[in-house]
């Protein structure tokens, strides 16, 4: 049949999408095969009005026919991609559609309406929005500073945490460069730096690969930073990604570790008995000043077995045998305590007290400290 002759009936009724006809009183006079599938799939009756295909809320929301002769008036207003009604299906759900209205030039006027269901497309959407909030949410919550910087060096995010860490009310690092978090001598090295990470192929660079970076805080502190940086390709161009963390707290713990060892270590050295720190091997991993004075001259004792160390007595494989019960009994977790004798680097003996202590750590044995005490001269 050529076009010319194909009636309006027979077009309308080829439409993929659902299309209705409806008269001035908002009653149906056609609907096609996919509005009829959409709405009552056994058939709509002709004169059937609009308002039976809508649910009670949406009735009462709106007057149906009004709105569609305002909205027939301007078919493309672009409020109308973001406008959807609830149809009332013959199967008892409530179907989501977009409408589109066009008025038809008879006399009285008529209207064509047609619908595009968006239950799936609004399914998407509230998917996309849960997941957004739940991002949203989690980088507002992060105890990490976490901030995006386009193409230019621009900030164009910053979470409540880099406000936090870099003193700046909230949401004002927003379209400020990221220069301003940086200490003056430290920002055109960094520039080149950003511009030579987006033209490498590796998409981010983590905390641990990337050396300390210092900060700046608004009030001119600077502050040691660990850095992950990432980059992401828009269609507005790249946006980088870094996480920045506060090294601060973590040096402070780091140095009063290194004080207390200090301390620890020269208790140790200093300590007027012998002691020794055995690893789980059986051999030296620390020995102090009055170990190493039972020791030859130069005999440096680190990582040598203790049981084989050359200040035992006489009968040196007797006491080796007895040393190497012990030092066994200890490390599984055993105290020890005895006598043992030995031949001091001059030829003089003497008889000490003698304990192994083993040191646990989650139940098991991480050393063993050997201690001397009371050194009595044989007589």
């Amino acid at each position: 049949m050529p076009f010319e002759t194909q009636s309006a009936r027979d077009l309308l009724r080829s439409f993929p999408e659902p299309a209705l006809v409806i008269d001035h009183q908002g009653g149906i006079l056609f609907a096609n095969v996919a509005g009829e599938r959409l709405l009552q799939p056994q058939g709509i009756e002709p004169g059937t009005s609009i308002t039976a295909f809508l649910p009670e809320d949406e009735r009462s929301r709106l007057r149906p026919l009004d709105w569609l002769k305002r909205w027939a008036e301007s078919p493309d207003a672009p409020e109308l991609r973001h406008v959807h009604l609830y149809c009332a299906a013959a199967s008892g759900s409530t179907i989501p559609v977009r409408v589109r209205v066009g008025r038809l030039n008879l006399d009285p006027p008529c209207y064509m309406v047609m619908l595009q269901d968006v239950s799936e497309e609004q399914a998407r959407q509230h998917e996309t929005r849960q997941a957004q909030r739940l991002a949203s949410r989690q980088l507002a919550i992060s105890a990490d500073a976490i901030l995006n910087v386009d193409e230019r060096l621009k900030i164009t995010y910053a979470n409540a945490a880099t406000h936090t860490l870099f003193g700046y009310p909230a949401g004002s690092l927003v379209g400020k460069p990221l220069a301003l978090l940086l200490p003056e001598r430290f920002r055109a090295d960094h520039d080149k730096y950003v511009h030579a990470f987006a033209a490498e192929t590796s998409p981010a660079r983590l905390m641990g690969e990337r050396a300390e970076i210092t900060g700046r805080h608004a009030d001119g502190t600077e502050l040691p930073l660990e850095a992950s940086i990432a980059k992401i390709t828009t269609d507005r161009g790249q946006v980088f990604t870094a996480h920045l963390r506060d090294l601060r707290e973590r040096k402070a713990q780091e140095a009063n570790l290194r004080r207390a060892l200090s301390s620890l270590s020269t208790i140790f050295e200093h300590a007027l008995q012998a002691m020794a720190l055995i690893n789980p091997d059986g051999t030296v991993e620390q020995m102090n000043a009055a170990a190493r004075q039972l020791l030859p001259s130069g005999f440096n004792p680190q990582g040598q077995a203790f049981v084989a160390l050359p200040f035992w007595s006489d009968d040196a494989q007797a006491t080796r045998t007895n040393l190497t019960e012990a030092l066994d009994s200890s490390m599984q977790g055993t105290p020890v305590r005895q006598a043992v004798g030995i031949t001091m680097p001059e030829g003089t003996h003497r008889t000490l007290d003698f304990s192994l202590t083993p040191v646990l750590a989650d139940g098991a044995v991480v050393a063993v400290v050997a201690e001397a005490r009371d050194l009595l001269e044989d007589v």
